[in-house]
């Protein structure tokens, strides 16, 4: 009886190797982020009878910090500790500034989403560019 050698192997993650890919990527967890933050700020509205919108949007940003995990994983090397490092500052920079220029009239939950949407395509489009200059793949 013929084996079948896809049960053996365990199964390998996509690499994300363009900057297409990479910002998608980190698109599709920020929505994912965003949908789960109005959910848990709908659960807490309800009961409580506060306004809906008060809670950091920064939160929505969190599930990128993932999808970044998962490419410093990919690489080797002590330039990869520099590239995030660099990206962290640009990115953090970048969202801070975004949401400080955001209308004033925004709640929190938008303005810091906005910021923290920034962040994380400023970190990606970052990472990309330095990682394929300076990064060093890990073998498989």
């Amino acid at each position: 009886m013929p084996r079948d050698e896809s049960i053996e192997r365990p199964a390998e993650r996509a690499k994300l190797d363009t900057l297409g890919q990479l910002t998608g990527t980190a698109l599709a967890y920020f929505v994912i982020g965003a949908a789960v933050l109005i959910v848990i700020d709908l659960v807490f509205v309800l009961p409580t009878g506060r306004g809906f919108g008060n809670t950091s949007g920064w939160i929505a940003a969190l599930p990128t910090v993932w999808v970044f995990t998962e490419q410093f994983r990919r690489y080797a090397g002590a330039s990869r500790w520099a590239v995030m490092l660099l990206g962290a500052v640009v990115g953090l920079g970048a969202g801070a500034a975004a949401a400080l220029i955001a209308p004033a009239d925004w709640l929190p939950m938008f303005t810091g989403g906005f910021g923290g949407l920034a962040a994380a395509l400023v970190y990606a489009a970052l990472w990309h560019a330095a990682i394929k200059t300076f990064g060093e793949e890990r073998p498989q």
